[in-house]
């Protein structure tokens, strides 16, 4: 059973690391080609409204030019603003030059207008010129109608539907006061909109609209019940622009104004085009991906077979052999399942030296247990004693061993507190305090020490013992080889976003050669080999406890970079200055 359900994985695996790819780049392919065609529809679609705008444009700056060319007919003008006052003779001597002017505009114009008309409003009348008359006059209210924009404002132009024609109009005001004096009107050829139609519709499916500046829909545009839809979908995101492009979840929708609005190009491409485009091309790739799966899985198969078998009899082998016995398999090829055997075999001889490491060090480790406990009992013992002896030397009347005695047992309380890492700055300056005080009654009335911090104390974390150990070196090695006088001073002072830690003695000093040296360990991180010679007898005084270099560690291994620096002069004293960055005292824990 276990050696079948391993050839099984083995071979469901070879099939999907087969497989796997085929498909994946079958279906990036097939998206890759539906976007492409995607890209090809809206970019040919594109071209077709440029190209029917063009168009469009043409046709509005001819009507533009008929109607310009009319109104600036001075003798035309003066005839429709004194036509009511003239007699019956001048009057028909009037209309007959405005049947003559209209009709040689109109066969100047006939290839895309199959009628021309003239209003003039002092009369109410139209005049009408087209391929069957030149000379049709009948009367007009435009209180109501297609002429009725024209009676409040002046209109340049616009564009109206009635029946199955369109007509662009144009209004003809004073120009002292804009009063209405008439307007102009020509019935568009409808060949003009199947032209229209015919360059716009690439798609036979793709509904193609023609809207007016007042959003209705004019001659040459598709019957569809779906207009509604696609009209609203156009004023939501596309009616404030002139040309613009945008993709709906059913439709691809091109909009494209003409002349600043007077007609608008609306058309719709259904997504259900470019996913027919494309699934020719689709249908081949996934023929092709199935193909190349098969042929992957068959691959597979055998490939499976071949690694598996030997992988089997090794399973077997190890499944078979007690731990204890340590059994080795001989390698009977150099192929990868000889490495595998072999592997097996360096893996048995492994477990059993882990086996036997891992009694030895059990036994350290209980060995290791023992000796802490007794090292935490010695302790313990020795603070409960000196808490004794200061207990009875302060009920004796003795307050000064009382003092001694309780600095002591802070100094070891701190030293064997169990805790976090990391310590306040205002615990460490205690903790300094108490041994700075044991330093005072050792050498009473010899050493002057003087602290000075800021107020309140900056609340940091730094790591525990960094500033004890860097006193007490100034002590050891600065102060004591020195005749008379010691002077020790610790200043904590708030810097802009740092706070820097001073600690300065009177001490001997140091020479240039070993203070560079130092420096340039404390840099590289190599431990100090710096002595220093006893000024008396001149024997060599090595550093003691957790030394410069311990201190320096810890402060990079937390803040980063370097934070100590040592200034010294021979016979003038050691400063060493200590620059931590300035946070609160809960940040390090967030």
């Amino acid at each position: 059973m276990l050696h079948t359900s391993i050839r099984y994985r083995l071979m469901i695996l070879m099939i999907c690391l087969t497989t796997l790819p085929v498909l994946i780049v079958t279906w990036i392919a097939t998206n890759n080609t539906r976007n492409s065609v995607e890209k090809e529809i809206i970019e040919a679609n594109a071209s077709r409204m440029i190209w029917a705008e063009q168009y469009l444009d043409e046709l509005v700056q001819q009507i533009d030019v008929l109607f310009y060319s009319l109104q600036i007919n001075q003798d035309l003008m003066d005839g429709l603003k004194t036509l009511e006052s003239q007699n019956e003779g001048s009057q028909f001597r009037t209309q007959r030059y405005i049947q003559e002017t209209l009709t040689t505009a109109f066969y100047a114009n006939s290839r895309k207008v199959n009628e021309l008309s003239l209003y003039t409003h002092q009369n109410q009348r139209v005049y009408a010129v087209n391929f069957t008359t030149s000379g049709l006059i009948y009367s007009l209210d435009i209180r109501k109608g297609l002429w009725s924009r024209m009676q409040h404002d002046p209109v340049s132009l616009y564009f109206k539907q009635s029946g199955n024609h369109i007509y662009a109009f144009h209004s003809v005001n004073q120009f002292e006061n804009r009063s209405l004096l008439g307007g102009l009107s020509v019935r568009i050829n409808e060949k003009v909109w199947k032209q229209l139609g015919d360059i716009l519709r690439s798609e036979p499916d793709s509904p193609v609209f023609l809207l007016n500046d007042e959003d209705e829909l004019l001659s040459g545009s598709s019957a569809t019940e779906e207009y509604d839809e696609l009209l609203k979908l156009y004023s939501e995101g596309l009616q404030d622009r002139s040309s613009e492009v945008r993709i709906t979840e059913k439709y691809i929708l091109f909009s494209q104004k003409v002349d600043d609005g007077a007609l608008t190009l609306l058309k719709a491409v259904p997504l259900t085009s470019v996913t027919e485009s494309a699934n020719d091309t689709v249908k081949a790739g996934f023929l092709a991906g199935f193909l190349f799966a098969a042929l992957s899985i068959l691959v597979s198969i055998v490939v499976s077979l071949r690694i598996s078998r030997p992988i089997v009899s090794l399973a077997r082998t190890m499944r078979m052999t007690p731990i204890h016995q340590f059994e080795m398999k001989s390698v009977q090829s150099r192929d990868e399942i000889g490495l595998l055997e072999h592997g097996y075999n360096s893996m048995m001889l492994r477990i059993k030296e882990l086996i036997e490491n891992e009694y030895q060090r059990e036994i350290e480790v209980k060995n290791a247990q023992l000796m802490a406990l007794q090292a935490q009992i010695n302790p313990h013992f020795l603070n409960n004693t000196l808490n004794l002896i200061g207990g009875m030397a302060l009920s004796k009347g003795v307050p000064e061993i009382y003092k001694i005695t309780k600095g002591i047992g802070d100094l070891l309380r701190y030293s064997i507190s169990s805790g976090e890492e990391l310590a306040a700055l205002e615990d460490e300056l205690k903790h300094v305090r108490n041994y700075l005080f044991i330093q005072e009654q050792r050498f009473m009335g010899r050493c002057t020490v003087q602290i000075s911090a800021d107020e309140p104390v900056p609340r940091i974390l730094l790591p525990r013992f960094t500033l004890q150990p860097l006193v007490e070196n100034a002590f050891e090695h600065g102060l004591q080889p020195k005749e008379g006088a010691w002077q020790i001073e610790i200043r904590i002072k708030s810097i802009g976003s740092r706070i820097g830690i001073m600690i300065k003695d009177n001490g001997i000093g140091m020479e240039l050669v070993p203070l560079y040296t130092l420096r340039n360990e404390l840099l590289e991180g190599i431990p100090s080999k710096i002595v220093k010679k006893d000024d008396q007898n001149h024997k060599p005084r090595k550093q003691k406890g957790i030394g410069l270099m311990n201190v320096d560690s810890r402060l990079k291994l937390h803040y980063g970079g370097s934070c100590l620096q040592i200034f010294s002069k021979p016979g003038r004293g050691t400063l060493i200055v200590v620059k931590l960055p300035l946070h609160r005292e809960g940040a390090d824990h967030e």
